[in-house]
């Protein structure tokens, strides 16, 4: 928090860009604001929220087949449909502003940007948010203990923008560093998808490669997007990158969510039954230990006919392994996308001729000493 608030005071303070002018200088602030997409606007988070919502209640709140479930979920598709039909076909200047396909010689390159962005959301948040569940639930719940696990990504990530922005300086290309960027998180993310309750160092290890690997989207990505934009598209373009990201993961945080959470409701009390039986508890007592294991409660635990610390330990090792395969389906989705990434890194465009030390917008005026 206190790092976020230092940039915060930081920006406010010392970033002091020279003003620009543009062709809506002598509009007003209404003026200006019906110059916005404010149709496309509203479909997007129209449909958005919709969808958002029906990903959410389904499978925990509601079953999937259940009305308010499906009626969320298929008019946010609609919706977003709308959005589409409406971007491609109802305006020319909208949010998705057509001069960045059509008169824009790198508009492939800048549509591949936008769909790596959205990648790297994906495998992004599988491991921000579900990360320190494998851990808490697998290893330990001490919060510095989860904290210090967490360091090696954040390390890694830091040291590696280094070497891939210099990497792609030299070559004057963004193709081979994001290929290999892309390559190595996706081999981490892999790597955690096989974690068991028992490989703690591997689960740090995986951790430390995606991290690795996450540094080259980190700083390639919006490169390539505005090496490949018209200059004066270069916000739109990078509002469009950033917006994707957001579209990317809170959407597969609702998919990641709703797929664990139906995993965990079968997996959890059939591994609790299947290894509390075998120990020797009654099956009679089963719903019983089944109840008080889940909801956490020490005393209802103990007081389970039949109950003996041989049970509570297999079934305590049962629940941590129902996490592991629960937790294993978050990464199992995620890991294909990083395959599509690397395949989509083949067809950039040959970026060198704008890989220059030209500014197009910079953010002091720069002057020339004069010298007589």
């Amino acid at each position: 928090m206190a790092l976020w608030g230092a940039t915060a005071v930081g920006i406010f303070v010392g970033y002091r860009p020279p003003k620009r002018h543009t062709r809506l200088d002598h509009l007003s602030v209404w003026q200006k604001i019906g110059h916005l997409d404010l149709t496309g606007m509203g479909l997007l988070t129209t449909g958005l929220t919709l969808l958002l919502v029906g990903l959410n209640l389904g499978g925990g709140l509601y079953a999937w087949t259940n009305v308010r479930v499906l009626a969320t979920l298929i008019l946010g598709i609609l919706v977003l449909i709308s959005f589409a039909l409406y971007e491609w076909k109802g305006t020319k200047t909208g949010i998705i502003h057509h001069e960045l396909f059509r008169t824009n010689e790198y508009a492939k390159t800048f549509a591949i940007c936008v769909a790596l962005i959205f990648i790297e959301a994906i495998l992004l948040f599988s491991y921000i948010i579900f990360y320190p569940v494998v851990i808490s639930n697998l290893f330990t719940e001490d919060p510095f203990l989860l904290a210090a696990r967490a360091q090696p990504f954040w390390i890694a990530c830091g040291l590696s923008t280094m070497v891939y922005g210099t990497v792609s300086t030299k070559l004057r290309s963004i193709r081979l560093p994001m290929l290999f960027g892309f390559l190595i998180f996706t081999g981490g993310i892999v790597g955690l998808s096989t974690v068991e309750p028992n490989d703690s160092t591997n689960a740090v290890v995986f951790a430390g490669l995606a991290g690795l690997g996450f540094g080259a989207p980190l700083v390639l990505v919006i490169s390539g997007v505005q090496l490949s934009t018209p200059h004066h598209f270069i916000a739109t373009a990078t509002a469009i990158t950033t917006s994707a990201r957001a579209v990317g993961a809170t959407t597969f945080t609702a998919i990641f969510s709703a797929a664990l959470t139906t995993r965990l409701d079968k997996y959890i009390p059939n591994y609790i039954a299947k290894a509390a039986v075998g120990a020797g508890l009654p099956q009679a007592s089963v719903p019983a230990l089944i109840s008080a294991l889940t909801s956490h409660n020490a005393t209802a635990t103990a007081a389970v006919s039949g109950v003996s610390p041989a049970i509570l330990a297999a079934s305590g090792a049962a629940v941590k392994q129902a996490f592991a395969d629960g937790l294993r389906v978050v990464y199992i989705i995620a890991a294909p996308f990083g395959v599509v990434a690397c395949i989509l890194c083949f067809f950039f465009d040959d970026l060198s001729p704008v890989m220059n030390y030209r500014v197009d917008a910079p953010v002091e005026d720069l002057r020339t000493k004069r010298h007589h």
